[in-house]
């Protein structure tokens, strides 16, 4: 993966075909040969990204009939959703900063089989401490890849930093866009959660493949990559504190505030929209309620990947304002029960986290240090990712006492009040 571009290799020798790479920089009694050229590298970063976050959130449709058939009430069901976050938040911390010294691929094939394992356990679980170890698995793995992967698509573009960001982004929200879909769409049979995490499990492991045999494309002998990886295992891989970048730490923060309130967004429409478009639509069908949560996920990854990069303070303060002016319609959809505010209010809100999210996030990578970026990357995906489990606890116990809508109205008025307060922080932010 991305630390076949290590720092200070210039990027035209890091990029060259096979017979022309410089062999005497290549450990070739490695196990793995294969010199792929950046844009094989890159859709195998944006592969393990994309796939990840769909395996995710593969069950989110899938909750209801899980509860039908293992008698879950909605707070196990939230349960479930946290789980998966504070296992990956700890996790993120903790080894964050490994890819910067082991290479990204240490983490990153490791992250891929373990979803997959992770897969197994959740479709085969019969109880409530079942599917929370597979989502905790689930976690763990994403926690290992995020940074790593994250950090693989800024080393293998360093010529094109905006790009880097806008797949980082466009996988994630993307992933976790087609989770929903793909779990409802793939739900068949008897036992309808077998199905989405068995295909699902054979695609991680078919991606596997290629990832063990990708050469990583270290400098210097064995026997000097062998020292390092001795002394950054003695000293290096320690926890660390999460750490910021010395500049830029303005919009950095800012970014991940942004991320804070709309992964909350994200989290509690992925957890709420099945039960919300239930009522709203009449029906339950789980493609209804996946497709309104893919309405927001989908807009909010189509905005990442269309936008044009800028350092424009106004566009994330629109963006922001957007999301806000979006959740007020879709509560308004449910009071006046008109499902084409939920339609709209869901596109609008999307499309609007996106714009803003993509600019802030794009200005806050191109603060990293190159020696750390996995380490400051995971700093800002630790933020970022609590947002999508803390808020959720607080909106499961309120839809059991007072109701799905009174629940997600006050959530949605003070994750608007957070949007607009980061709005006017973002015109007046500085480097």
């Amino acid at each position: 993966m991305a630390d076949l571009t290590p720092v200070g290799t210039r990027l035209t020798e890091a990029l060259l075909p096979l017979e022309l790479a410089p062999r005497d920089r290549l450990r070739l009694r490695s196990l793995s040969r294969w010199n792929a050229l950046r844009g094989v590298r890159v859709g195998l970063t944006v592969a393990v990204l994309l796939l990840l976050l769909i395996g995710a959130n593969l069950a989110t449709p899938l909750y209801p009939a899980l509860q039908a058939r293992l008698g879950l009430t909605p707070v196990d069901t939230t349960v479930l959703f946290t789980v998966y976050v504070f296992a990956l938040v700890p996790v993120l911390a903790a080894v964050g900063h490994w890819s910067d010294q082991l290479g990204r691929r240490a983490l990153v094939l490791p992250a891929v089989a373990l979803a997959a394992a992770g897969d197994a356990v959740f479709a085969s679980a019969g109880s409530l401490g079942e599917l929370a170890l597979g989502r905790g698995i689930q976690g763990v793995a994403v926690g290992l890849a995020t940074g790593a992967a994250g950090a693989a698509l800024a080393d293998l573009l360093p010529d094109r930093p905006s790009v880097a960001a806008k797949l980082t982004l466009a996988a994630s929200a993307g992933g976790v866009a087609l989770g929903p879909l793909l779990g409802a769409t793939l739900a068949r049979g008897a036992d309808p959660v077998v199905t989405p995490f068995l295909l699902h499990a054979i695609a991680l492991l078919a991606l596997c493949v290629p990832l063990a045999l990708l050469h990583p494309r270290s400098p210097g002998s064995e026997a000097t990559a062998s020292a390092a990886r001795v002394a950054a295992t003695r000293t290096s891989l320690r926890p660390r504190s999460l750490s910021l970048p010395r500049r830029g730490r303005g919009v950095f923060l800012l970014a991940a505030a942004t991320g804070f309130v709309s992964y909350a967004v994200f989290g509690v429409y992925l957890s709420l929209a099945p039960s919300y478009a239930a009522s709203l639509l009449h029906t339950r069908a789980p493609l209804a309620g996946a497709g309104v949560a893919a309405l927001l996920l989908g807009a909010s990854a189509s905005a990442q990947l269309l936008a044009r990069p800028t350092r424009s303070r106004v566009v994330p303060a629109l963006g922001m304002t957007g999301l806000a002016a979006g959740l007020g319609l879709v509560v308004l959809a449910g009071y006046a029960h008109v499902p084409a505010l939920l339609f709209v209010g869901s596109v609008l809100a999307g499309a609007s986290q996106g714009l803003a999210f993509r600019a802030l996030f794009t200005q806050a990578s191109a603060a990293l240090e190159p020696g750390q970026r996995a380490s400051q990357l995971s700093t800002l995906w630790v933020v970022v990712y609590l947002g999508s489990s803390l808020p959720i606890v607080g909106v499961g116990f309120l839809a059991r006492a007072y109701g799905i809508l009174p629940a997600f109205a006050t959530f949605a008025a003070v994750a608007a009040t957070a949007c607009l307060a980061l709005a006017a922080g973002a015109l007046r932010a500085r480097d």
